[in-house]
């Protein structure tokens, strides 16, 4: 069949049984500005209703502003029943409580550290909490697992289209790493800043093509509050101690080489190992290759020092770190490329060495960091389990007992890191070796001193008493996932 087209073409329009569209006619694009003037407006835009799912990033971290004005902005609207997918709550997101009572908020898949967690550990919500690393949050937004329906991402500026940047403006907090599966995979996106530029925003982390509007407020949060806790060196002897051992194993394992591929995180004796790493690497005139995972003033002045080629970060753990990045932007790295297991090849993949912390482990080699040992989910994943699973030799470090109560136990109160992934448990009494590892107690051989794992516990007990059993109902309160979507444990409510 023939017909002629809108261009005055005379076409076939069905060829070797496959139909195709006559061209009907163009229409010139006229851009414009996506500005609307308030949240309200925006998620009325987005057609936010009763029982949606709202993500925000948390890269802002106890500076952020953006998820109380949008809830506040929600409760305006009368919208009920919202799923908060959030990647992590902190203190300031205190008043997200009051939503929770007002029936504003029914469910959170996310990250909770603080009030809200310890709220919701004697207030159960009518779902449990998903709790997943960020690699696992990563595929499951992929897999459609986790659905949004409307992302609402933080930037410290944008341009009228939705072009957006972390990295620059009076607000910046570094490249925005969360929320790259939020804005392709959302049915609808908000952008919320404090900065407009002209078109072209210069960094363009976030693309207008998926976005819906871009909303100005007057601040986005506080970038001098991303700092969550001391991120200074600590001068505690315990822990500089542990933090020593942790560089001492990687030496034994022969792990300080030019190929050297690590992560410190941002607690205490993560970072009081980075001067420790520093002088071994001098000492054996060593230029390390990588670092990844969050980015600290210290990893950046290490970096300065020429004791490592390049950097990786997914995310800014101080000002000081946020202001090197900002001058330095080919130093980024997506969470996806960095932990998604369902992709084909991530960044922890390749790490040689890793120091985490822990709240509790126990003689399985099992890790957690989300519960405190009287049951209170107070603190998320992260990418703990991501960088367990990668790394060659991953260091978990504490302390056998925190005033009275044992850290190293017979069983955690919560895994959040299975034990099989787990090879070393650096503490103030001693370093002990997953059995498993037979190849790194090979590699170590005599070289340093090693313990068991039950005389670790054993000390424990001996100096704080066998933890008596804890008192829980039967109501679960959340799970932690492994990074694939399965489940390995169950959270229940704290007796009040």
């Amino acid at each position: 069949m023939k017909v002629q087209n809108a261009a005055g073409r005379t076409i076939q329009t069905e060829i070797n049984g496959e139909s195709y569209k006559p061209y009907g006619g163009g229409i010139k694009y006229q851009p414009t500005s996506k500005l609307v003037d308030s949240l309200q407006k925006a998620l009325k835009t987005c057609g936010v209703k009763d029982g949606m799912t709202l993500s925000f990033h948390h890269q802002l971290r106890n500076g952020d502003f953006v998820i109380n004005q949008t809830l506040d902005a929600c409760r305006e609207l009368g919208v009920k029943n919202l799923r908060l997918a959030q990647t992590a709550l902190f203190s300031v997101h205190e008043p997200v409580i009051e939503h929770i009572k007002e029936g504003t908020v029914t469910r959170i898949e996310g990250s909770i550290n603080g009030p809200v967690g310890d709220y919701v550990s004697k207030n159960p919500l009518q779902h449990p909490v998903i709790l997943r690393s960020h690699g696992g949050r990563w595929s499951a937004i992929r897999r459609d697992e986790l659905h949004i329906d409307i992302a609402v991402i933080a930037v410290s500026q944008a341009d009228m289209r939705g072009n957006a940047t972390g990295m620059l403006g009076k607000s910046a907090f570094g490249k925005i790493c969360y929320s790259q599966p939020d804005m392709m995979h959302a049915d609808h996106v908000i952008i919320v800043t404090d900065t407009v530029v002209e078109y072209p925003c210069i960094y363009q982390e976030i693309h207008e093509g998926y976005v819906d509007c871009v909303v100005q407020v007057d601040r986005i949060g506080d970038p001098d509050k991303i700092v969550t806790g001391s991120l200074k060196i600590t001068d505690d002897p315990m822990k500089k101690g542990i933090a020593k051992s942790c560089v001492d194993l990687m030496d034994a394992a022969g792990l300080l080489t030019n190929d050297l591929i690590f992560q410190l995180g941002a607690g205490g004796i993560s970072l009081a190992a980075v001067p420790y790493l520093q002088q071994r690497l001098e000492e054996k005139n060593v230029v390390a290759r990588v670092q990844t995972g969050g980015l600290t003033s210290y990893i950046v002045d290490m970096y300065k020092a020429g004791r490592m080629k390049y950097m990786y970060h997914s995310q800014c753990f101080d000002t000081g770190a946020v202001e090197f990045v900002s001058h330095n932007p080919p130093t980024f790295q997506d969470i996806g490329h960095y932990a998604d297991a369902s992709s084909k090849g991530r960044t922890v993949d390749m790490l040689d060495a890793a120091i985490l912390g822990a709240t509790e482990v126990d003689v399985d080699f099992n890790v957690n960091v989300n519960t405190h040992s009287d049951g209170r989910l107070l603190h998320g994943i992260g990418g703990h389990q991501d960088v367990a699973a990668g790394a060659n030799l991953t260091m978990i470090t504490c302390p056998i007992y925190r005033k009275k109560n044992p850290i190293v136990r017979d069983h955690v109160t919560t895994i959040t890191t299975p034990g099989d992934i787990v090879d070393a448990i650096v503490t103030d009494h001693g370093i002990a070796i997953n059995p498993k590892r037979k190849d790194l107690l090979k590699a170590i051989g005599s070289s340093i001193d090693l313990i068991s794992i039950e005389e670790l516990r054993d000390m424990a007990y001996a100096e704080t008493s066998t933890p008596e059993p804890l008192e829980l109902t039967d109501t679960l309160v959340g799970m932690t996932k492994y990074f694939d979507g399965t489940v390995l444990d169950n959270i229940y409510q704290v007796k009040s």
